[in-house]
């Protein structure tokens, strides 16, 4: 299994990043591949056209992310719930490509710092992965997100259950769609 995970908060003391970083680092424990494409380290324009000319020539990390998608088995897309929905950068940089999702096979993490777990931004992410050809699959929500991580670290061990069971859950998704 190759995943990409996007962490879709550019916010600074973001905890979405410490969530998407601890899957992908099971993952890999794992034996499988995922890598991390990180928004808050990307240079992604607003999105004016998705055909470029030499005169406006492709974002180079637009280039990349169309790579890695392509490349990929699933994409696991991590967003916090902002005013209900996920954050505008997130989806900006997911309306950049389109062929690229097509038959894709989508998995989610979506936090809060509330009760909820992100699952309005659940919604919102379903609803895109399907408009973009793709096939929305299984999710983690985390919340109380504040109480589960620090300084990067997971602090709440039962947690880590739940992470397992989705990375499990992921690859049966993968599977089916193979």
């Amino acid at each position: 299994m190759k995943t990409l995970v996007i962490i879709g908060s550019t916010r600074e003391n973001r905890r979405t990043a410490d969530a998407a970083k601890l899957v992908n680092e099971e993952i890999n424990k794992q034996g499988h591949k995922s890598e991390i494409f990180d928004l808050k380290q990307k240079e992604i324009p607003f999105l004016g056209n998705r055909s470029y000319t030499d005169e406006e020539p492709t974002p180079p990390d637009i280039e990349q992310l169309s790579k890695k998608v392509e490349e990929t088995d699933c994409v696991i897309i991590a967003a916090p719930e902002y005013n209900h929905s996920i954050p505008g950068v997130l989806k900006n940089a997911l309306d950049y490509l389109y062929p690229e999702y097509e038959d894709k096979p989508f998995a989610y993490i979506t936090t809060s710092a509330g009760g909820f777990g992100g699952i309005r931004a659940l919604d919102h992410l379903q609803d895109i992965t399907l408009a973009l050809k793709g096939y929305p699959g299984p999710s983690l929500q985390v919340s109380n997100i504040r109480d589960k991580f620090e300084d990067g670290e997971l602090t709440d061990q039962e947690y880590r259950q739940k992470v397992q069971h989705f990375i499990q859950e992921t690859e049966k998704h993968i599977s089916k769609l193979k």
